[in-house]
């Protein structure tokens, strides 16, 4: 039997670490997780250590995995973390819809959004833009302003990514605002390709590794679905233009912070710089960290100008890029665009 405890700190690091404690622990009899040392437990935490548990499960169906210390972890437990892998206790995800700056564990399907686009006689990307905008409203607690731009926006742009690039059947994702700490973060994980597969539909981007797949995913105007040569319809206000990803990190590195995992690696950027994460357990498929400080925040308008002309200054010296003049949708909300075409 091996005996594994949940760190009482839940920084990236400490959490990556835990997860790859499991993962060593494949293939024997019993593994026990201690939970008795969790403390203050945050959004991608939940969703990223129970996606991995998940997997780790399918993976070693012969492994029994057992818990303890969990009783007492009602915030955990309420947010719907423990029953997401399986655990029978505390709220199923998906069972309320969040109220009081937090969203619970949610598993969204896919088919989901496609059944409700049908429905309503949207594009998907609509409906992926109407869900985002009433998370932000239930973590802002606001019908509109700036911080509900911010976070209509950076969800959007991640689910977007997930919808278009990942091939991924469902879309799981945890929020939670603190104001008095001037601090919201929202996590969203995926069970998709990962980025090294998605980008090598690109034929000018060289991804040897997936390090190498989320830097470049990570720069303005590369998308697995818009280099030179590719049929791009440059109308359409919703096309990939490779800058979501690049306009959502500047975002969060006003004094927040910018998480992103898929295969082995993993990269850390906020205002001090970018560390890189070697992920011995694997991440399968793309998990996204944003962390806004909420005190930094200025018109979305304003924020994503000026990210978009720094990033087509970046963009002109990238070999192979398509039209690297980002989208309508990667600079602005979709009512701002169907104003700007009235």
């Amino acid at each position: 039997m091996s005996l594994i405890k949940f760190p009482s700190q839940c920084n990236v690091q400490a959490i990556f670490d835990f997860c790859s404690a499991i993962d060593e622990c494949s293939g024997e009899e019993e593994v026990v997780i201690d939970f008795s040392m969790m403390q203050r437990v945050e959004p991608f935490t939940m969703v990223y250590v129970a996606k991995f548990i998940r997997d780790f499960n399918r993976r070693n169906k012969s492994t029994q995995v057992m818990c303890r210390g969990h009783k007492t972890k009602d915030y955990a437990a309420n947010m719907g973390f423990f029953r997401a892998f399986g655990l029978k206790h505390g709220r199923e995800p998906n069972c309320v819809d969040g109220n009081d700056r937090f969203v619970p564990f949610t598993i969204l399907r896919i088919q989901t959004i496609v059944d409700e686009a049908l429905v309503d006689w949207d594009l998907e990307q609509d409906i992926i833009e109407k869900r985002s905008n009433h998370l932000a409203k239930i973590l802002s607690q606001e019908e509109s302003g700036d911080l509900n731009d911010a976070l209509t926006f950076s969800i959007r742009e991640v689910m977007r990514n997930v919808y278009e690039h990942s091939n991924s059947k469902s879309i799981e994702y945890c929020a939670q605002y603190w104001p008095y700490y001037n601090k919201v973060e929202i996590a969203i994980i995926d069970n998709g390709i990962g980025l090294k597969k998605s980008l090598s539909e690109n034929p000018h981007v060289q991804v040897d590794c997936d390090s190498d797949a989320i830097q470049q995913a990570l720069m303005p105007a590369i998308s697995s679905k818009n280099y030179k040569g590719a049929i791009v319809d440059t109308d359409n206000p919703w096309h990939n233009s490779g800058f979501g990803l690049y306009m959502i990190n500047r975002i969060c590195r006003l004094g927040g912070s910018f998480v992103i995992c898929s295969g082995d690696h993993g990269i850390v950027l906020d205002d001090r710089g970018k560390e890189h994460i070697d992920l011995p357990h694997g991440c399968n498929g793309t998990a996204v960290r944003m962390v806004l400080n909420t005190s930094k925040l200025t018109t979305l308008s304003k924020m994503l100008s000026e990210f978009r002309d720094d990033g087509y200054k970046i963009a002109k010296d990238i070999k192979g890029v398509g039209m690297y003049e980002a989208s309508a949708a990667s600079q602005m909300l979709s009512r701002d665009f169907a104003q700007k075409d009235a």
